[in-house]
């Protein structure tokens, strides 16, 4: 709960600060991170690309387990558990940016083999994902959270 409130807490202060179009060069510099974040995640696997855009200090919540903090910590979770058969592609929603942070909001979709490995089965969700410019102005995200939905995600 507290999780959920720290990031809504977030997510007002970002609004918040937006001026009248003063940050949509950053707005679309996350949005583009984002989207070239899954383009290597369908191009060079889920581990890598997860790795490669994050933050030195990433905090990764993980569903019933501790959240993983820390890049070398997520390298090593990685290795512990390598993604498998799994095919996760994702798309930003809606995004903000202001001075060196911003978020995405938007949807997935995880396509995963069923236990008999005949046949797929497609799960949707959405995401949240903090990011933080760095000094080179490369966007890397320093947390990243998802939930399940019931079909594909959409904003209202």
């Amino acid at each position: 709960m507290a999780l959920r409130i720290n990031i809504f807490i977030t997510i007002i202060w970002f609004t918040a600060c937006q001026s009248d179009g003063g940050n949509e060069t950053l707005r679309l510099q996350v949005i583009e991170a984002d989207k070239n974040f899954n383009r290597m995640a369908q191009e060079k696997g889920i581990a890598e690309a997860f790795v490669f855009y994050a933050d030195e200090n990433v905090i990764k919540p993980t569903a019933g387990q501790q959240p993983v903090v820390g890049k070398f910590a997520l390298m090593e979770s990685f290795k512990k558990n390598p993604p498998g058969e799994i095919k996760l592609t994702w798309a930003p929603l809606k995004a903000e940016a202001s001075g060196k942070l911003g978020y995405t909001i938007g949807g997935y979709t995880l396509y995963t083999k069923t236990h008999d490995g005949q046949r797929d089965t497609i799960l949707y969700g959405t995401y949240v994902s903090i990011w933080k410019r760095k000094n080179d102005g490369s966007w890397r995200y320093v947390f990243d959270t998802g939930n399940p939905t019931p079909g594909p995600a959409v904003l209202n």
